[in-house]
């Protein structure tokens, strides 16, 4: 929990609350804007990650192929 001050009177307030005991001026609505964006590496990680599976199957079975038609050779 922080303490932000409340951008219509410059009370001190908490950034859990839903408007500012001062001056009752909302503050969900502004705390929300004030918030950084979520980090988007995880997503991009785990996208990363399947795609490195994808292409790990494709070769295994393009291996699995080759090896199993060398055999009948």
């Amino acid at each position: 929990m922080a303490i932000i001050n409340c951008p219509e009177c410059n009370n001190k307030v908490s950034d859990k609350a839903e408007s500012c005991p001062n001056c009752a001026f909302p503050l969900n609505r502004i705390t929300n804007t004030i918030k950084a964006p979520e980090n988007k590496e995880g997503c991009f990680l785990q996208t990363l990650n399947t795609g490195c599976m994808i292409i790990f199957a494709i070769i295994a079975i393009i291996v699995i192929i080759g090896v199993i038609g060398g055999m009948t050779s």
